[in-house]
């Protein structure tokens, strides 16, 4: 899985999630920014304000994933 920030496009592009799996975005104080379920290998987010935010990715048969990133 590679995460990204694209500021042109403004998005945050997820690539390589396992179908089913539960994107959930939060801001660094763990407030919920954005969930979203993955029905596909790719998954977008757009992009928040300048920040640190915490991208966690769940799967049932997977162990989860957790990505720092920092918005400037």
């Amino acid at each position: 899985m590679t995460v990204r920030v694209d500021k042109t496009a403004g998005k945050i592009c997820v690539n390589g999630v396992y179908s089913e799996a539960t994107l959930c975005l939060y801001d660094i104080r763990g407030q919920i920014v954005e969930i979203k379920q993955a029905t596909v290998a790719d998954a977008f987010f757009d992009l928040p304000c300048c920040g640190s935010y915490v991208l966690v990715v769940t799967h049932s048969l997977h162990i989860p994933i957790v990505k720092k990133l920092v918005i400037e």
